[in-house]
């Protein structure tokens, strides 16, 4: 962040971004609102849908900008896909697929396996956002969560039944590569982000009816395919570079939004925040 933004002291600042323990992360926020302060708080915005309530209702008391960091709505491929999905070419949406997941060790990320970490905390908000803005708010969730020997929570599966129709398939994992990608099929028409989701620069529009093999979703992970196929998108619709930094998109769009004296985002709003954390808690209980 310091390599967007510089180095600004905290009484000059005029909005904030925390990036602190997540148990910290709601208290922080609070004292940021209270004093004034526009808030860009890292993923997960508060360990309870309760805490998520009462900040969305302080940040509109004091008018003041609160948003969750999510920076996959708006890398320039996911945003497209977004888009694409919002304008009608694809049909009435029916599915969204979307993962995010590969392995990773306690003993290089300590902090992942605390008691305020798991992969609910870390991983879900990213497929259940995209999810929501492509589809709208949940009327039931059914998730499977696999825990580790500590009871710590390792992987998931979420399906989605969305109020508007539709359906999301969603995995995060922390013991697993998955195939780390987006899809949103429609009665017409199907769109892709391939992997790494996290860092897509591409898209795709597969035939609505046509799914990828496994062997070609295990091949795609592979680095030098990756290149391959991005050397290939270079000069086409199919590219959408997000330039120095997968973070400054979602840099700007906050920062516009500040400038602007808006309270949240259009993107992410407070309503899919809530409905994010809402979702999070019930799977923790899965």
């Amino acid at each position: 962040m310091r390599a967007l933004t510089g180095d600004v002291d905290i009484d000059a600042a005029e909005a904030v971004y925390i990036a602190s323990r997540n148990r910290d992360h709601g208290r922080q926020t609070r004292l940021a609102l209270e004093a004034g302060k526009a808030v860009l708080c890292e993923k997960p915005c508060v360990m309870d849908p309760a805490e998520a309530a009462e900040l969305i209702s302080l940040s509109q008391r004091t008018g003041r900008l609160y948003m969750e960091a999510v920076a996959t709505p708006f890398l320039p491929a996911v945003a497209t896909a977004l888009d694409t999905a919002a304008s009608g070419r694809l049909g009435t949406l029916t599915h969204v697929e979307a993962s995010f997941g590969y392995r990773v060790g306690r003993a290089h990320h300590s902090r992942l396996f605390e008691a305020d970490g798991g992969v609910l905390a870390d991983r879900a908000i990213y497929p259940l956002m995209l999810a929501l803005i492509a589809l709208g708010p949940v009327r039931s969730m059914d998730c499977k969560v696999r825990r580790d020997g500590h009871g710590l929570d390792v992987a998931a599966r979420f399906r989605l039944d969305h109020l508007a129709g539709g359906t999301s398939d969603l995995a995060v994992s922390f013991v697993g590569r998955l195939d780390n990608s987006l899809r949103i099929d429609g009665t017409a028409g199907a769109v892709e982000v391939p992997p790494p989701l996290l860092t897509a620069q591409r898209i795709g529009f597969p035939r609505a009816a046509r799914r990828p093999s496994q062997a070609w979703r295990s091949m795609r992970q592979n680095p030098l395919v990756r290149r391959l196929a991005d050397l290939g998108a270079r000069g086409t619709e199919r590219w959408r570079p997000f330039g120095d930094s997968p973070y400054a998109r979602e840099v700007a769009h906050f920062t516009a939004l500040h400038r602007a004296g808006a309270i949240e985002s259009p993107i992410v709003s407070h309503a899919r925040m809530a409905e994010a954390a809402r979702l999070i808690a019930e799977a923790r209980q899965a």
